[in-house]
């Protein structure tokens, strides 16, 4: 039995079983690891189960109920398109149909204990499942160059860029405005996004008309009164969007009902994910002081527990006719999106806490992020085809398959990019990329650690 082999007995049961199944277990251990007990361990893994169980049951209710909307929407706009979304699902399970996966777990527990153990990073990454975003990344590298060495040292690079972004978004404060201490997302370098947002809101501070940030969910609820409401924006949203559509009255009312439905259950699957997390969190807090020397981690989690946000769920369901109308007056753009657009919620949680929230200031940023997305289709969806070819998926000539989530993920048109100049660039390209972002990234973390030193010494005296 060859390495592969053995590594595809142990965890192909695991990764065949989903995000639920690993949730659980590495809590439960992380719960006995911190020393919780065995009884408080095996509850607070469940619990957090059971919350992430509940935001995914209500996030695919939302999808099924959005993405009718949306096929409608697009029929009533018209056009072809090369390219088919097929949704983020399909490929991460092409990304861990591939033996490449396994390794790509491994490298990206191993840079994580390294840089924990040398200081450069303070997230303890939990979110095993969001690998599926690297492993399609290293994928592309092997497609383009039919080198796995290269490929898997371009992973390496990638888990530590995520784990620096991941630390600089939690670190300011991010994460807790969501009512979450000690955790940060870790989610690919999908939460680059939220360096973007932080800049584009600094620039919105400028303008006179957004530099308040008032519109929030609150201020529409105090000004407005129950218009203001989950569960009356999520029923007005439904109406529009079910109008636009062209939907017959009783199925625009049952979008109404569906989208409020979303909006009201989604935080409090939240808040129970958020209750389990502070005895583990706390108490993993404590254990990690006692190992290294008085530092504190952040848990890395799936962003997932904060789509309950009423800004992130509005935006949402405003961005789906928009990000429609973009594919069809952008020059050529490839495919319109479907499968994957009510589920880039995931992105839109990293705009609206740089955003305070602010619902206009959070829209005008995300408008932005589609224009970006629709033009990084047209290079991006060719590799993600070759991905799925290569891992056996069928294709018609003249056709082809993508995801509108990975025209969201930087890391695929990074990997695109350098894979298709491996011949000009080789691998001395690519030690001089990763020499340049580990330098970049360190001298930021040099910069956090005698701030903290600063701070720490203050706090002495």
């Amino acid at each position: 039995m060859d390495f592969n082999q053995i590594f595809s007995t142990i965890l192909d049961p695991v990764l065949n079983a989903g995000p639920l199944f690993m949730i659980f277990i590495v809590f439960t251990v992380i719960g006995l690891l911190v020393r919780l007990g065995p009884v408080r361990a095996i509850r607070n893994g469940l619990m957090i189960s059971v919350g992430f169980s509940g935001v995914y049951i209500i996030v695919d209710y939302f999808l099924a109920k959005v993405a009718p909307a949306a096929t409608a929407l697009a029929e009533r706009f018209g056009g072809v398109f090369t390219y088919t979304d097929i949704g983020w699902a399909a490929f991460a399970s092409f990304a861990f149909s591939s033996p490449l996966a396994y390794a790509v777990i491994a490298i990206s527990l191993g840079v994580n204990l390294l840089m924990i153990f040398t200081n450069m990073t303070d997230t303890l990454n939990l979110n095993i499942w969001d690998t599926w975003e690297a492993t399609i990344a290293t994928l592309i590298i092997f497609g383009l160059t039919g080198n796995a060495l290269v490929a898997l040292v371009f992973s390496g690079m990638l888990a530590w860029l995520n784990l620096m972004i991941s630390d600089w978004y939690a670190l300011k404060g991010y994460c807790a405005d969501y009512g979450f201490e000690g955790i940060s997302f870790y989610q690919g370098t999908n939460v680059s996004w939220g360096i973007f947002a932080h800049y584009v809101a600094r620039l919105l501070d400028k303008i006179p008309a957004t530099s308040k940030a008032t519109f929030t969910p609150e201020y529409v609820q105090e000004k407005f009164g129950v218009i203001g409401e989950p569960a009356v924006l999520g029923g007005i949203i439904g109406a529009l969007m079910g109008i636009g559509a062209g939907f017959f009255w009783t199925d625009v009312v049952m979008l109404m009902i569906s989208l409020a439905t979303a909006l009201v259950l989604l935080p409090m699957m939240s808040g129970i994910v958020m209750q389990a997390l502070v005895p583990v969190s706390e108490a993993a807090a404590k254990f990690m002081k006692e190992k290294t020397g008085g530092r504190e981690l952040f848990i890395g989690v799936d962003p997932a527990i904060a789509v309950g946000n009423t800004t992130v769920l509005a935006t949402t369901v405003l961005m789906v006719p928009v990000l429609l109308l973009l594919a069809f007056i952008i020059p050529g753009a490839v495919n319109v999106p479907l499968a994957d657009l009510p589920a880039l919620l995931f992105f839109w949680v990293f705009v609206a806490a740089p955003n305070r929230f602010d619902m206009l200031r959070t829209f005008v940023t995300t408008i932005l992020m589609g224009i970006i997305g629709t033009f990084v289709s047209i290079a991006v969806a060719p590799w993600l085809t070759m991905v799925a070819i290569n891992q056996g998926l069928e294709v018609a000539e003249g056709t082809g398959v993508t995801s509108w989530f990975g025209h969201l993920t930087p890391e695929f048109l990074f990997a695109g990019l350098y894979g298709s100049n491996f011949n000009t660039l080789g691998l001395p390209g690519l030690i001089v990329i990763i020499a340049v972002v580990v330098l970049a990234t360190g001298a930021l973390r040099m910069r956090h650690n005698k701030a903290m030193k600063a701070k720490a010494a203050a706090v002495a005296e």
